[in-house]
């Protein structure tokens, strides 16, 4: 696996990944792993490292802040002040970095399977699990994200 201790200038290792042949065909061929689960120690990791990261957990937190305030308001997506408020850059900042991440890992997945990192980080900061490294943790995940996540063992 990727070493993943210094994560500066994934932006830019991402902006230049994505233009290569190499990039394109990563990205493109991830489209044939329709139904891929993403393996529990990438999710965990993934997660780790948006809350570690000042910048990925800001853009984090403005997500947990719009859709508690979107849902708060009964806002719907053709509002005024849903477009207004909704913070798309840190939409865009955090899928940005998932992207970045399995480059990085390799892992090859399935797009719509990522949103499980994203909840799931959002599960820890609102205090519906302290750690992903507990059994627990584990049987919560199993339980609600079976559908995205794989365990050593499955088939992915």
């Amino acid at each position: 696996m990727a070493d993943f201790d210094d994560i500066t200038g994934w932006r830019e290792e991402l902006a230049a990944f994505e233009k290569t042949e190499e990039g394109r065909a990563f990205f493109a061929g991830n489209k044939r792993y329709r139904g891929r689960k993403v393996p529990y120690e990438n999710v965990v990791q993934m997660v780790e490292l948006i809350r570690g990261d000042e910048e990925l957990h800001e853009a984090l937190r403005k997500k947990i802040w719009f859709a508690a305030y979107a849902e708060k308001h009964d806002l719907e997506v053709h509002d005024d002040e849903f477009v207004e408020l909704n913070p798309l850059e840190a939409h865009d900042t955090i899928i940005a970095f998932e992207r970045w991440y399995l480059m990085k890992a390799p892992v090859r997945f399935d797009k719509s399977h990522m949103l499980a990192v994203t909840l799931l980080a959002i599960d820890l900061e609102e205090g519906r699990l302290t750690s992903l490294r507990t059994e627990q943790a584990r049987d919560f995940i199993k339980e609600n994200y079976a559908l995205y996540v794989s365990f050593p063992g499955e088939e992915t």
